[in-house]
């Protein structure tokens, strides 16, 4: 999701047809494999939202990362300017274990985009592209990615930057793994005030047994250490920076009751406050992946995939994507 103005908003999403009563089409590898891109927008907040318009098909972008010509960006793009969006995914799918991250740029708020450049794969051969970044002060562009290096037991997060807007990317620095579980999906922000930047990690050992901690780095993304841990059961996180400060961290909630909920930090994220329920109606542990913004003072926009409990005929429960709204 890219916030363009304080009520403006573009959210895309993966989407596919799909036959509830046949389990494998539930998978995530399916629709990432061979689901489109869509894209939807709001102008009032999240109050409404715009018909989906696609992007593009994944298939398309596997092909052309994979064996296609692999053309140069026109220039760097000024990422100062809320309507440059950087689209990031992996190719077949996230889950491949030879996944290969690609990026692509848009410099008018999704409606056109720029050529499909894959990352370089370094050691790592298998990298899980995500569109978690931000512009330092600097100019320098942070790409946090989930990667697995070849004698890694487990995936671990990893620092990329660009210097140049965009046109080439190159490894800046690794969070720490661990040798036990997954450390995934990484969501920074910056902190202006202490110059520094924090992550928030999703801690994986099984798909319903996770919880969300906080690393932070004082030299621009090269090194990390570990500042907290926000909950005891917590999926994948979205970290926002509101205007007065604090840090928001909202996550999805894969034990019953089944939903979303959120921490407030006060302190840059080295301690956290109670837990905010945002919702708790979920019909199932498959949800979540939220992206955030304030989209008025101490006014939270939060999108996620989500599903209603099974219906009684037996077609099962359509999966969409969702917004709330909560105060903090």
């Amino acid at each position: 999701m890219w916030q363009v103005g304080a009520r403006e908003l573009a959210l895309a999403f993966f989407n596919i047809e799909c036959a509830y009563r046949v389990p494998a089409q539930l998978s995530h590898s399916r629709v990432e494999t061979y689901g489109r891109l869509c894209l939807t927008r709001t102008r009032d907040g999240g109050l409404t939202w715009s018909a989906p318009v696609e992007l593009w098909r994944h298939t398309a972008v596997a092909e052309h990362v994979l064996y296609g010509r692999i053309d140069p960006e026109p220039g760097p793009a000024d990422f100062a300017d809320p309507r440059t969006f950087l689209a990031c995914w992996s190719v077949p799918n996230s889950g491949d274990a030879k996944a290969r991250a690609w990026v692509r740029i848009s410099r008018d708020a999704g409606a056109t985009w720029g050529p499909i450049r894959p990352l370089p794969p370094v050691v790592f051969p298998r990298i899980q592209g995500r569109p978690s970044y931000l512009r330092r002060p600097d100019g320098v562009l942070l790409l946090m990615l989930t990667v697995q290096g070849a004698n890694d037991p487990h995936d671990r997060p990893a620092a990329y930057h660009s210097t140049d807007g965009g046109q080439t990317w190159t490894l800046l620095g690794l969070l720490p793994g661990n040798s036990s579980y997954r450390m995934i999906c990484p969501s920074p922000v910056w902190l202006p005030a202490e110059g520094r930047l924090v992550a928030a990690v999703r801690c994986k050992p099984t798909a319903t047994a996770n919880w969300t901690e906080i690393y932070a780095s004082d030299d621009g993304g090269r090194t990390w250490g570990c500042v907290s841990r926000v909950n005891d059961s917590g999926d994948t996180a979205h970290l926002l920076r509101l205007a007065d400060g604090r840090l928001v961290c909202t996550y999805s909630y894969r034990t019953p009751p089944y939903g979303l909920r959120a921490r407030v930090s006060e302190d840059g994220g080295a301690h956290w406050g109670d837990e905010l329920v945002v919702r708790e109606d979920g019909g199932s542990w498959d949800l979540g992946y939220p992206r955030t913004a304030e989209t008025e003072p101490g006014t939270v926009l939060a999108t996620y995939y989500f599903h209603d409990p099974a219906r009684a005929d037996g077609l099962g429960a359509e999966r969409y994507i969702a917004a709330s709204r909560f105060a903090v």
